[in-house]
Protein backbone atom coordinates (compact mmCIF):
# COMPACT_ATOMS: atom_id res chain seq x y z
CA UNK A 1 0.00 0.00 0.00
CA UNK A 2 1.28 3.44 -1.00
CA UNK A 3 1.83 6.03 2.29
CA UNK A 4 -1.08 8.41 0.32
CA UNK A 5 -3.65 5.76 0.07
CA UNK A 6 -2.35 4.80 3.55
CA UNK A 7 -2.88 8.07 4.57
CA UNK A 8 -6.83 8.55 3.12
CA UNK A 9 -7.52 5.09 4.51
CA UNK A 10 -6.61 6.75 8.14
CA UNK A 11 -8.55 9.60 7.53
CA UNK A 12 -11.62 8.10 7.33
CA UNK A 13 -11.19 5.50 10.28
CA UNK A 14 -10.16 8.71 12.56
CA UNK A 15 -13.19 9.89 11.80
CA UNK A 16 -15.32 6.95 11.37
CA UNK A 17 -14.02 6.46 15.50
CA UNK A 18 -15.00 9.78 16.03
CA UNK A 19 -18.32 9.39 15.06
CA UNK A 20 -18.31 5.68 16.91
CA UNK A 21 -17.46 7.51 20.00
CA UNK A 22 -19.89 10.42 19.93
CA UNK A 23 -22.73 7.97 19.20
CA UNK A 24 -22.17 5.91 21.90
CA UNK A 25 -21.72 7.87 24.80
CA UNK A 26 -24.45 10.24 23.46
CA UNK A 27 -26.72 7.74 23.67
CA UNK A 28 -25.79 6.48 27.38
CA UNK A 29 -26.07 9.64 28.61
CA UNK A 30 -29.03 9.96 27.62
CA UNK A 31 -30.52 6.97 29.05
CA UNK A 32 -28.44 7.16 32.18
CA UNK A 33 -29.66 11.45 32.78
CA UNK A 34 -33.17 9.58 32.23
CA UNK A 35 -32.79 6.89 34.61
CA UNK A 36 -30.69 8.54 37.47
CA UNK A 37 -33.25 9.97 40.08
CA UNK A 38 -35.45 6.40 39.72
CA UNK A 39 -32.29 4.53 40.13
CA UNK A 40 -30.61 5.95 42.79
CA UNK A 41 -32.41 5.06 46.13
CA UNK A 42 -29.18 4.45 47.92
CA UNK A 43 -28.55 6.34 51.27
CA UNK A 44 -24.67 7.15 51.59
CA UNK A 45 -23.44 6.69 47.77
CA UNK A 46 -24.37 7.85 44.10
CA UNK A 47 -26.10 4.40 42.41
CA UNK A 48 -28.23 6.41 39.74
CA UNK A 49 -25.75 4.50 37.03
CA UNK A 50 -28.51 2.24 34.54
CA UNK A 51 -25.25 0.01 34.23
CA UNK A 52 -25.11 -2.65 36.91
CA UNK A 53 -27.96 -2.65 38.48
CA UNK A 54 -28.99 -4.42 41.31
CA UNK A 55 -32.69 -5.64 42.28
CA UNK A 56 -33.26 -5.71 45.96
CA UNK A 57 -36.34 -7.46 47.97
CA UNK A 58 -38.08 -3.81 47.76
CA UNK A 59 -36.61 -2.29 45.00
CA UNK A 60 -34.24 -1.88 41.66
CA UNK A 61 -31.35 0.43 42.40
CA UNK A 62 -28.76 1.21 39.84
CA UNK A 63 -24.96 1.12 39.94
CA UNK A 64 -22.48 2.88 41.32
CA UNK A 65 -22.48 6.76 38.97
CA UNK A 66 -18.80 6.22 38.49
CA UNK A 67 -19.38 3.90 36.10
CA UNK A 68 -21.68 5.71 34.21
CA UNK A 69 -19.14 8.89 34.59
CA UNK A 70 -16.44 6.34 32.72
CA UNK A 71 -18.80 5.20 30.19
CA UNK A 72 -19.77 8.88 29.56
CA UNK A 73 -16.17 11.07 29.56
CA UNK A 74 -14.12 7.63 28.93
CA UNK A 75 -14.43 8.11 25.31
CA UNK A 76 -13.55 11.77 25.21
CA UNK A 77 -9.80 10.74 24.41
CA UNK A 78 -10.74 8.85 21.76
CA UNK A 79 -13.29 11.78 20.08
CA UNK A 80 -10.26 14.64 20.91
CA UNK A 81 -7.77 12.23 19.00
CA UNK A 82 -9.74 10.82 16.29
CA UNK A 83 -10.76 14.39 15.55
CA UNK A 84 -7.22 16.15 15.57
CA UNK A 85 -5.69 13.23 13.34
CA UNK A 86 -8.78 12.95 11.58
CA UNK A 87 -8.31 16.56 10.41
CA UNK A 88 -4.81 16.36 10.01
CA UNK A 89 -4.75 13.81 7.76
CA UNK A 90 -7.75 15.02 5.46
CA UNK A 91 -5.68 18.09 5.33
CA UNK A 92 -2.43 16.43 4.46
CA UNK A 93 -4.67 14.54 1.50
CA UNK A 94 -6.95 17.00 0.01
CA UNK A 95 -5.57 19.95 0.68
CA UNK A 96 -2.65 21.31 -1.73
CA UNK A 97 0.60 23.22 -0.43
CA UNK A 98 0.81 25.57 -3.17
CA UNK A 99 2.51 26.05 -6.79
CA UNK A 100 5.95 25.06 -6.51
CA UNK A 101 8.90 27.21 -8.36
CA UNK A 102 8.64 27.71 -11.52
CA UNK A 103 10.99 25.24 -13.89
CA UNK A 104 11.86 25.38 -17.27
CA UNK A 105 11.96 22.20 -20.04
CA UNK A 106 13.11 21.45 -23.20
CA UNK A 107 10.30 21.10 -25.74
CA UNK A 108 10.98 19.25 -28.70
CA UNK A 109 8.51 18.50 -31.66
CA UNK A 110 9.10 15.14 -33.68
CA UNK A 111 6.52 16.29 -36.23
CA UNK A 112 7.88 20.06 -36.51
CA UNK A 113 11.33 21.54 -36.53
CA UNK A 114 10.40 23.38 -33.50
CA UNK A 115 12.64 23.01 -30.25
CA UNK A 116 12.52 25.42 -27.25
CA UNK A 117 11.90 25.57 -23.69
CA UNK A 118 8.86 25.90 -21.93
CA UNK A 119 8.02 26.79 -18.13
CA UNK A 120 6.47 24.62 -16.02
CA UNK A 121 4.51 25.26 -12.72
CA UNK A 122 3.36 22.39 -10.76
CA UNK A 123 1.69 21.95 -6.80
CA UNK A 124 4.07 21.39 -4.21
CA UNK A 125 4.26 18.03 -2.88
CA UNK A 126 4.13 16.76 0.41
CA UNK A 127 6.51 14.99 2.86
CA UNK A 128 5.74 11.56 3.27
CA UNK A 129 4.22 10.79 6.48
CA UNK A 130 6.87 9.21 9.21
CA UNK A 131 5.50 9.12 12.03
CA UNK A 132 4.23 5.87 11.40
CA UNK A 133 5.80 3.87 14.95
CA UNK A 134 4.27 6.31 16.93
CA UNK A 135 1.17 6.52 15.77
CA UNK A 136 0.78 2.42 16.27
CA UNK A 137 1.94 3.00 19.99
CA UNK A 138 -0.89 5.33 20.25
CA UNK A 139 -3.50 3.55 18.55
CA UNK A 140 -2.54 0.67 20.55
CA UNK A 141 -3.30 2.75 23.76
CA UNK A 142 -6.22 4.26 22.55
CA UNK A 143 -7.09 0.70 21.53
CA UNK A 144 -6.81 -0.70 25.31
CA UNK A 145 -9.18 1.91 26.50
CA UNK A 146 -11.90 1.64 23.76
CA UNK A 147 -11.45 -1.91 25.01
CA UNK A 148 -11.92 -1.83 28.91
CA UNK A 149 -15.18 0.62 27.83
CA UNK A 150 -16.65 -1.91 25.61
CA UNK A 151 -15.92 -4.42 28.42
CA UNK A 152 -17.54 -2.50 31.03
CA UNK A 153 -20.59 -1.33 28.64
CA UNK A 154 -21.40 -5.10 28.01
CA UNK A 155 -21.33 -6.27 31.38
CA UNK A 156 -22.91 -3.62 32.83
CA UNK A 157 -25.98 -4.08 30.07
CA UNK A 158 -26.37 -7.87 30.93
CA UNK A 159 -25.95 -7.21 34.44
CA UNK A 160 -28.84 -5.14 34.83
CA UNK A 161 -30.26 -7.22 32.33
CA UNK A 162 -30.33 -10.27 34.53
CA UNK A 163 -31.26 -8.59 37.76
CA UNK A 164 -34.38 -6.70 36.32
CA UNK A 165 -35.48 -10.06 35.09
CA UNK A 166 -35.48 -11.26 38.75
CA UNK A 167 -37.00 -8.20 39.34
CA UNK A 168 -39.85 -8.21 36.93
CA UNK A 169 -41.07 -12.32 38.18
CA UNK A 170 -41.51 -10.43 41.51
CA UNK A 171 -43.45 -7.62 40.32
CA UNK A 172 -45.49 -9.41 38.34
CA UNK A 173 -46.12 -12.61 40.58
CA UNK A 174 -44.13 -15.00 38.00
CA UNK A 175 -44.20 -18.68 38.64
CA UNK A 176 -43.52 -22.01 36.98
CA UNK A 177 -43.71 -21.30 32.97
CA UNK A 178 -44.43 -17.95 33.18
CA UNK A 179 -41.00 -17.20 34.95
CA UNK A 180 -39.09 -19.82 32.78
CA UNK A 181 -39.94 -17.36 30.18
CA UNK A 182 -38.75 -14.36 31.52
CA UNK A 183 -35.51 -15.67 32.70
CA UNK A 184 -34.41 -17.83 29.90
CA UNK A 185 -37.06 -16.68 26.75
CA UNK A 186 -37.10 -13.46 27.26
CA UNK A 187 -34.00 -11.26 25.40
CA UNK A 188 -32.69 -7.94 27.58
CA UNK A 189 -34.28 -5.19 24.36
CA UNK A 190 -37.66 -6.82 25.81
CA UNK A 191 -36.68 -6.61 29.45
CA UNK A 192 -35.79 -3.14 29.00
CA UNK A 193 -39.29 -2.33 27.44
CA UNK A 194 -40.87 -3.47 30.68
CA UNK A 195 -38.33 -1.48 32.26
CA UNK A 196 -39.47 1.42 30.71
CA UNK A 197 -43.40 1.31 31.18
CA UNK A 198 -43.15 -0.67 34.44
CA UNK A 199 -41.05 1.45 36.17
CA UNK A 200 -40.97 4.81 34.08
CA UNK A 201 -39.03 7.69 35.38
CA UNK A 202 -40.06 9.84 38.12
CA UNK A 203 -39.90 13.04 35.98
CA UNK A 204 -42.23 11.87 33.22
CA UNK A 205 -45.34 10.04 34.01
CA UNK A 206 -47.40 10.05 30.81
CA UNK A 207 -47.10 6.53 29.05
CA UNK A 208 -46.24 8.55 25.64
CA UNK A 209 -43.27 9.41 26.02
CA UNK A 210 -40.75 6.59 27.25
CA UNK A 211 -37.47 6.53 26.01
CA UNK A 212 -36.85 3.14 24.31
CA UNK A 213 -33.74 2.19 26.71
CA UNK A 214 -32.60 -1.64 25.41
CA UNK A 215 -32.05 0.19 21.88
CA UNK A 216 -30.14 3.07 23.44
CA UNK A 217 -27.81 0.95 24.97
CA UNK A 218 -27.70 -1.40 22.86
CA UNK A 219 -26.12 1.44 20.20
CA UNK A 220 -24.14 2.55 22.50
CA UNK A 221 -22.77 -1.03 22.89
CA UNK A 222 -22.78 -1.51 19.04
CA UNK A 223 -20.79 1.46 18.81
CA UNK A 224 -18.20 1.07 21.38
CA UNK A 225 -17.46 -2.07 19.89
CA UNK A 226 -16.85 -0.77 16.17
CA UNK A 227 -14.88 1.84 17.48
CA UNK A 228 -12.35 -1.01 19.30
CA UNK A 229 -12.29 -2.67 16.48
CA UNK A 230 -11.75 0.45 14.39
CA UNK A 231 -8.63 1.19 16.28
CA UNK A 232 -7.40 -1.95 15.93
CA UNK A 233 -7.20 -1.61 11.93
CA UNK A 234 -5.69 1.89 12.57
CA UNK A 235 -2.82 -0.06 14.97
CA UNK A 236 -2.34 -2.77 12.54
CA UNK A 237 -2.02 -0.15 9.54
CA UNK A 238 0.04 1.76 11.14
CA UNK A 239 2.21 -0.87 12.30
CA UNK A 240 2.15 -2.61 9.03
CA UNK A 241 3.72 1.01 7.22
CA UNK A 242 6.11 1.68 9.76
CA UNK A 243 7.72 -2.33 8.87
CA UNK A 244 7.57 -1.05 5.90
CA UNK A 245 9.44 1.86 6.03
CA UNK A 246 12.19 0.58 7.95
CA UNK A 247 12.74 -2.58 5.30
CA UNK A 248 12.75 0.08 2.55
CA UNK A 249 15.53 1.53 4.27
CA UNK A 250 17.35 -1.74 4.67
CA UNK A 251 16.79 -1.71 8.33
CA UNK A 252 16.37 -4.50 10.92
CA UNK A 253 12.60 -4.62 12.25
CA UNK A 254 12.63 -6.15 15.71
CA UNK A 255 10.10 -5.14 18.65
CA UNK A 256 11.17 -5.82 22.30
Amino acid sequence: MKTSQAETLLAILYNASMIFSIVSLTSLAIIWQHWEMTLNVCISVNCGCILYGINTFSTFMGGDIKLCHFGVYGLVPTVIIGLCLGVYHIYRCCINRGLDEPRTMNYSNNRTTINGQVVVIGPKRRAPFKQWMSSAFCAALIGCLSLAHAVVMTDGFYKTCEQYKRGLMQLLGSRGREAHVIRHRLACGAIFDYMDYLQPDVNNFRRGEELNTGFALQLAIVCTWLNFFTWVIICLLCFTMAKKKLNTLGEHFCCC
